[in-house]
């Protein structure tokens, strides 16, 4: 389409021959109303927490680490704020699986022994009691 076209009187495509444009007679359509309320999502199941023992626990997304170990038992742990993270031998730092060699010496862990780069190693925190235990009827914690 094309507006004043000097050169025909029917306009471009015969528009101008016999034009027209919509008129209204009636009443708006009512209102539709308020759309529904959207669903309620509910919140994300809380992921469970690491049970290190009988005893011990660390929070969901940690790992359980001993800190103090005698033979094939551990009898106080830490958590380390990673999941699936390596415990370091030093019972006191951890790395990230995604770097699993802990360089005691530097405090970082590495991808593999020979490669020179790492991140900073992570210091556990202790990890919570989930039961109480007696010995001589005393409660005690060894953490």
């Amino acid at each position: 389409m094309e507006r004043n076209v000097a050169s025909t009187k029917t306009g471009k495509c015969g528009i101008a021959m016999e034009a027209s444009y919509p008129t209204k007679k009636s009443a708006n359509p009512p209102n539709p109303g308020p759309s529904p309320p959207s669903p309620v999502n509910p919140p994300p199941p809380e992921k469970p927490s690491s049970e290190c023992d009988d005893y011990y626990s660390c929070p969901a997304g940690s790992t359980c680490c001993c800190i103090y170990q005698y033979g094939d038992y551990c009898f106080g742990w830490g958590c380390c704020p990673l999941e699936s993270a390596t415990c370091c031998d030093d019972h006191n730092s951890c790395c990230p699986h995604e770097f699993p060699v802990c360089d005691l010496e530097a405090g970082t862990c590495r991808m593999s022994k020979s490669n020179p780069f790492g991140v900073k190693a992570l210091t556990r925190a202790p990890a919570r009691i989930t039961q109480s235990h007696q010995l001589g009827g005393r409660r005690f914690s060894s953490a």
